[in-house]
């Protein structure tokens, strides 16, 4: 019975983290650091030990980035030609699929923040 109870164990907990794994695809809104809303679509890919992100904006830019985090958190950075910035995403509590969060730019003086909500 014990070797029973361990391998349901064993399993459930597997089973949970898949299921904690972020990677998806979001809907993100934010505001930039000079007050203007934006939004677009975040795809969230595992890669290895980390995750790849890559975000559309709705003018069809394109902005990459790589985190490392799990199921609560993701700690990230992105750069393209014009800026390179870091950022931080906490899974909501309460609301499954959403995660919020504040970035910056290097060298700035303040910081935004940013919504995701999955697909």
């Amino acid at each position: 019975m014990k070797r029973i109870f361990t391998a349901f164990a064993a399993l459930l907990f597997a089973t949970f983290a898949v299921w904690a794994d972020p990677s998806g695809n979001y809907d993100f809104s934010g505001t930039s650091l000079e007050g203007e809303a934006y939004k677009g679509t975040v795809q969230v890919l595992k890669s290895g030990d980390v995750y790849q992100l890559v975000y559309t904006y709705e003018d069809g830019s394109v902005q990459e980035g790589s985190a490392v985090g799990d199921d609560s958190f993701l700690a990230y950075g992105y750069a393209d030609e014009e800026e390179t910035g870091v950022g931080m995403m906490v899974a909501k509590e309460g609301t499954p699929g959403t995660w919020e969060g504040i970035w910056t730019n290097l060298g700035a003086s303040k910081m935004s923040t940013e919504t995701w909500v999955k697909k």
